[in-house]
């Protein structure tokens, strides 16, 4: 089972009435993680070798998913380098949002509870692949991935007759998973990715998985030169 949101709503239908949600104060300072991405991808940038020309350069992009506050959908853009091929240092954001209403049907005095969550996650760290000659023959990469960074979670709860509540907070964020890719092109991959998520929400630890479709560009050519024959 996973953690639920740090902001609890209860509706007791017997008696009708609604307990609003209690606002946790953030012990953290608000970071704007698109601040962390920007400063990453300009680090990187910066830190290329001047006869690089960029060769070892990743873009990526794609559709995300991520299970906690009723299941966030949205988007993952990101940057890479590659170091060798295998070896590449990551940073990624990624961008959730989802709004539930408590209950379908509204058959008491309470009335439909609208919960609307917005997840940002800002994380860095190795992407490492494993290749072999059947790997290789078939165009997949399989890899594995270690990252850290921040997320900034913002909710809030609104009942029908009552003002909206809410809270944000910013807490660290690890995460720790894989997955395949496919090679379309020298430069052109599709790429999928699980990984298991942990942040740190109102100083209490949450467990997430995070679903990753999308697709990557290289600047220089991913392609092997065939090895000899002894």
């Amino acid at each position: 089972m996973f953690s639920q949101p740090p902001i609890h709503s209860m509706v007791k239908t017997h008696h009708g009435y609604f307990k609003r949600a209690e606002t946790f104060v953030a012990r953290t300072s608000s970071i704007p993680a698109r601040l962390f991405l920007l400063l990453a991808i300009m680090l990187v940038v910066l830190a290329f070798p001047k006869t690089s020309h960029a060769q070892g350069l990743e873009l990526n992009g794609g559709w995300s998913h991520v299970t906690g506050d009723f299941g966030t959908d949205g988007f993952e853009v990101g940057a890479a380098w590659w170091f060798t091929h295998r070896v590449t240092m990551a940073a990624n954001f990624d961008s959730d949002w989802n709004d539930s209403t408590l209950g379908v049907f509204a058959f008491t005095s309470v009335g439909a509870i609208a919960v609307k969550s917005h997840l940002d996650t800002f994380v860095i760290g190795p992407r490492i692949f494993f290749t072999t000659d059947w790997t290789d023959k078939h165009r997949l990469n399989p890899f594995g991935e270690a990252q850290f960074g921040v997320s900034h979670l913002s909710q809030s709860v609104k009942q029908a007759g009552f003002p909206a509540v809410g809270a944000s907070d910013t807490a660290f964020t690890w995460l720790l998973g894989g997955g395949a890719e496919y090679l379309i092109t020298p430069h052109w991959s599709a790429r999928g990715n699980l990984d298991f998520v942990r942040t740190h929400f109102a100083n209490e630890g949450q467990s997430r998985l995070r679903l990753v479709f999308g697709v990557a560009y290289t600047f220089g050519s991913r392609s092997r030169p065939p090895k000899s024959k002894s």
